[in-house]
């Protein structure tokens, strides 16, 4: 078999597996989700174990404690999430007098010039009570549904978590003679994913957490909520400092009739997001996982059409898979290639 056939069968398996993904995501997104999160505990239950904590106690004992903070964060979200649902007439009631009182300041100071009626009225319609209504019940009615897929990512986590203590055996039992190459990719891929997801969550905690704080500070309603939210929305790349930004920015311009309190509590917001997003993030994808800007947008936009927002999150760890996968196939080494960041680059990144 010549090399363009092995080119054009590898692929039409590469799309029948992107559609497969595509059909069966309500399966496999939950694993992906497993997966990962149990690629970021595997060292933690090696250095249990090698500190000679009981083996019957450390399963039990990370498990408990993981999935219980995941089903403590699915119960913020839901309960904060009824809580602005019972609140609708009075934020609708403010962002209503906030937008008629930002086209009376426009005519004001243009003298009537401009002719903002027409604008006025197509915002206006947003907030209106069947919108908000059936946008509080989509996002509930989301909420719901991977409340009831979080069991069978339980399952998935709980299975791979204890499976993963043995791979080593098990990849030189599946591999051969190939076994020493599949070794070596699986721990690159664990060690790009385990760096990656740490360093993100710490920072995405930190940032949440300035988040909350300025929250408290400024007397944003639903403080915890935003920092929270703040937290998951920064695992998108790229965009996700810029949405994290709109969702208390909002609820101050709501809330608040200053407009300098509104105005401090953007630039604290932005700045913090700013950072994160334009400095810290772009550090880490530069010099841990050699994946460049085009790669990273590609991936969002890819992820996100196949697995919408959750595959937007983690889309990052997927493409660092799929690159270090392209790179053992001769023919597909040049996109695994042009997903990352010549060696020069990436030292001077470093630098």
């Amino acid at each position: 078999m010549d090399s363009t056939t092995k080119t054009i069968l590898l692929i039409f398996l590469f799309v029948l597996i992107f559609y497969l993904l595509s059909v069966l995501s309500s399966i496999l997104l939950p694993l992906v989700l497993a997966f990962l999160l149990a690629v970021m505990f595997q060292p933690l239950i090696e250095l249990l174990r090698k500190i000679k904590v009981p083996s019957f106690l450390i399963l039990p004992a990370v498990s408990i404690i993981t999935l219980g903070i995941i089903f403590g964060f699915l119960n913020i979200i839901y309960q904060t999430s009824t809580d602005i649902a019972s609140q609708k007439d009075y934020l609708i009631f403010r962002f209503q007098s906030k937008v008629e009182g930002f086209f009376n300041w426009i005519q004001s100071i243009t003298g009537g010039a401009i002719n903002t009626e027409y604008l006025y009225k197509q915002i206006n319609e947003i907030p209106k009570s069947e919108w908000f209504s059936n946008t509080a019940g989509t996002v509930l009615k989301s909420i719901s549904s991977f409340s009831g897929s979080f069991v069978m990512f339980a399952i998935y986590y709980i299975v791979l978590l204890s499976g993963m203590s043995g791979y080593k055996r098990y990849v030189k039992y599946v591999g051969g003679d190939k076994s020493t190459t599949l070794l070596d990719t699986y721990e690159k891929v664990q060690k790009s994913i385990f760096s990656y997801m740490i360093l993100k969550t710490l920072i995405n905690i930190g940032s949440g957490l300035l988040v909350t704080l300025i929250c408290l500070i400024f007397g944003v309603k639903f403080a915890i909520f935003w920092g929270f939210i703040t937290y998951l929305v920064l695992y998108i790349p790229s965009f996700g400092s810029i949405i994290a930004t709109v969702f208390p920015v909002l609820m101050a311009i709501i809330q608040f009739d200053s407009i300098n309190k509104i105005l401090f509590f953007f630039i604290f917001i932005f700045v913090i997001l700013f950072i994160n997003g334009s400095i810290i993030e772009p550090k880490i994808m530069g010099t841990r996982l050699r994946l460049n800007t085009v790669t990273v947008i590609f991936g969002l936009v890819f992820w996100g059409y196949l697995w919408g927002v959750p595959g937007m999150m983690i889309s990052v760890p997927l493409m660092v898979i799929l690159k270090l996968v392209f790179e053992h196939f001769p023919t597909l080494s040049i996109v695994s290639r042009l997903m990352g960041y010549p060696e020069k680059e990436v030292e001077s990144v470093k630098a």
